[in-house]
């Protein structure tokens, strides 16, 4: 995530449980490789090339989340290795000044597709709610999109 993302999470939830919370900031230290036998929950890097070449030190994840800000989105779009994007549709307008990089609708959509919902489901292991959902006045549906390849 970007400083800016990190940021915007409320100090008690930070870091993240249960998983490897990487900041990218252009202006943070190089990270240093985890002490032996430690699992830190925090790590920070100077680009997403950086922290990518960090996980591959030392760590096995089995799944690498990318949750923001735009900058990022579009680093890790560019990449060939981005296979999928789990993507809360906010139906709601809202004035806001950042937005994900790459316009998904289905039929309009060059290089992805979207999946079902079944799809959602069996690849992020948990079940998720189907359908518009409503917070707060807010309509939103989770959607996973593939990369069709190139």
């Amino acid at each position: 995530m970007g400083r800016k993302t990190w940021d915007s999470i409320p100090p008690r939830f930070r870091p993240l449980a249960d998983r490897l919370n990487v900041v990218i900031s252009r202006s943070v230290p190089t990270i240093q490789p985890p002490k032996p036998g430690t699992t830190p929950e925090l790590a920070f890097a100077s680009s997403l090339e950086d922290a990518l070449a960090h996980l591959q030190q030392g760590f096995t994840p089995r799944k690498v989340f990318v949750i923001g800000g735009g900058q990022i989105y579009g680093a890790a779009l560019a990449l060939a290795q981005t296979r999928r994007i789990l993507l809360t549709r906010v139906l709601t307008d809202f004035e806001c000044d950042t937005f994900f990089p790459l316009k998904l609708s289905e039929g309009e959509t060059t290089g992805w597709k979207r999946s079902s919902h079944t799809e959602l489901e069996a690849w992020t292991g948990v079940e998720v709610p189907e359908g518009v959902q409503e917070e707060n006045g807010t309509e939103y549906e989770f959607q996973m999109w593939e990369r069709v390849d190139r």
